[in-house]
């Protein structure tokens, strides 16, 4: 494999994009070794990872200083939202050491039944956050668009949620999947994206079915061309299946260039 540093994507106006690949790709390569693991990551070329729950039980200044050798930066920091719940977890420790553009979480729940009560928690979790100096980003799944009383769950929860504080890293795929257009949802919702998750998929209604970008049944181009009009930091590729990851992700990153 080749380094190429640097792939940023300039958009039109200036505006400098970053590409980012999400570790969870990546999850039985870093099992075995996550130092071994990141370093031939960093080989791909990506500008940036998102790191996934799992830090390799590396501390947080530790890790940075990892990145920084690597360099690669920090394109996200997933977490259980119970963790983003505790002020004084570790959690925001990592965020604040490796710079990451935010704190992102998801649900899995029965949404039409449950919005109520993730508004309060993504309350709580949003002025936390921001004690600490970044914002939350709520990180969607497909069920999250079930509707109560015509209207998509997760669109209720936005509504009820500061806009300054509450904002969305949105999966494309998943979006699709739940039934909306994710064109529309990032045009939507622009001033409160930072992160994009771009991920495809050759059967939606199956999980085990993504696919390398730009081979599937998502609007990959369009979601990426809404992005960059948004001003996304970050465009982070994500495939949860893969038969070799690292070939995947070469193939999805040259897509990513010829955008």
């Amino acid at each position: 494999m080749n380094v190429q540093f640097f792939t940023v994507k300039q958009q039109p106006g200036g505006h400098v994009m970053k590409f980012g690949v999400q570790l969870y790709n990546f999850r039985e390569v870093l099992k075995s070794d996550f130092r071994a693991g990141l370093k031939e990551i960093a080989k791909l070329g990506f500008d940036g990872v998102e790191f996934a729950i799992d830090f390799g039980g590396i501390a947080p200044e530790e890790l940075a200083a990892l990145l920084k050798e690597l360099h690669l930066e920090c394109a996200g920091t997933m977490f259980f939202k119970d963790a983003l719940l505790d002020k004084d977890n570790i959690a925001y420790s990592y965020a604040k050491a490796l710079n990451s553009p935010s704190v992102s979480y998801g649900d899995f729940c029965d949404f039409t039944a449950e919005w109520k009560n993730i508004v309060d928690y993504s309350r709580k979790i949003a002025d936390i956050a921001a004690a600490h100096g970044t914002v939350s980003a709520y990180h969607n799944h497909w069920l999250e668009f079930e509707k109560v009383d015509g209207v998509p769950a997760l669109c209720l929860i936005s509504e009820k949620n500061d806009p300054e504080k509450f904002f969305f890293e949105p999966d494309v795929c998943w979006i699709t999947r739940g039934g909306l257009d994710p064109v529309e949802f990032i045009n939507r919702y622009s001033k409160r994206i930072r992160q994009v998750h771009l991920k495809d998929s050759t059967q939606l209604d199956d999980v085990k079915q993504t696919a390398e970008l730009g081979t599937g049944l998502v609007n990959i181009a369009g979601s990426f061309a809404a992005a960059a009009a948004a001003g996304a930091q970050w465009v982070i590729y994500e495939q949860d299946e893969t038969v070799d990851p690292f070939v995947s992700a070469e193939k999805s990153l040259k897509y990513l260039k010829s955008l």
